[in-house]
């Protein structure tokens, strides 16, 4: 999971917004929740759409797979901090650019700019409910293993330009959206 710290961001540090709605119960987890859930959500459109022109494989498929874990945690000390990341399973290769030819061979590509190649031994079958393109481990008939591509989470942080894009559009939403929490607490709008 990665990690990203809001503790000193923009003009409305947590220590700021702790003192803002000290006499509020719970107004810090409701505020601080609520602009980072957007934030999270704007970081994960951003690594999304750079994600998806790298790889071959849509937006929503790429969403679908992904989530996001907020922690607010407060120490003894009264302080709090905030983390999130994203997490994610890895996503079966059916998903990625895959064909399947009409004598069975399967063609498939993962990176947008690669070409398709050819797995000689891969064959699509129905698991259960779940169809995947799948591989023999021995010569025998069983076992068989499915294939995958990565995740969207190893995506993001295969390149370190699209880590530093999606943490300042976190980091700008943050500072946008917490000035609006702040206000909607004190004025005890939605709580």
């Amino acid at each position: 999971m990665s990690t990203v710290y809001f503790d000193e961001v923009g003009e409305f540090n947590l220590d700021r917004v702790t003192k803002l709605l000290a006499g509020i119960p719970g107004g810090v987890y409701k505020a601080v929740g609520s602009a980072v859930k957007r934030s999270a959500q704007h970081g994960l459109t951003v690594g999304m759409k750079i994600v998806s022109e790298e790889y071959a494989i849509g937006q929503s498929e790429l969403k679908s797979h992904t989530r996001h874990v907020n922690t607010i945690v407060k120490d003894g000390a009264g302080s709090y901090e905030v983390t999130f990341g994203y997490r994610g399973n890895v996503i079966p290769l059916i998903r990625f650019d895959t064909r399947i030819g009409k004598d069975g061979r399967v063609t498939t590509r993962v990176l947008r700019k690669s070409a398709r190649e050819t797995l000689d031994h891969a064959f699509v079958a129905h698991v259960g409910a779940h169809t995947g393109i799948f591989e023999r481990e021995t010569k025998q008939r069983t076992p068989i293993k499915e294939l995958f591509g990565p995740s969207a989470v190893q995506a993001f942080y295969a390149q370190e330009e699209t880590v530093d894009k999606m943490d300042d559009a976190i980091r700008k939403t943050y500072e946008s959206r917490i000035e609006h929490e702040i206000t909607r607490v004190l004025n005890g709008w939605g709580v």
